[in-house]
């Protein structure tokens, strides 16, 4: 199921379930908790390379929420 979160980014059209969504964010929050973690383990000359690994993360996974949020609202309207 996340593979496919991540593979239907830019599909706005299709449907999805509510559950699916909450999956992946659930996801998506556990993969950025564990970069946090990462930088409380790193030196601190590292950093901002954990920062701005932290922001790159979660500008990209925006996208594909957006399109679940989309293909979920679609199914609502069925």
């Amino acid at each position: 199921m996340y593979k496919e979160y991540w593979l239907k980014t830019f599909d706005y059209k299709g449907i999805s379930k509510v559950s699916e969504l909450l999956t992946c964010v659930f996801i998506n929050f556990i993969i950025l908790a564990l970069i946090t973690l990462v930088g409380l383990f790193v030196p601190v000359s590292m950093e901002n390379g954990v920062v701005n690994l932290y922001y790159i993360v979660l500008f990209i996974m925006i996208l594909p929420t957006i399109a679940m949020i989309a293909r979920v609202l679609n199914g609502k309207k069925r």
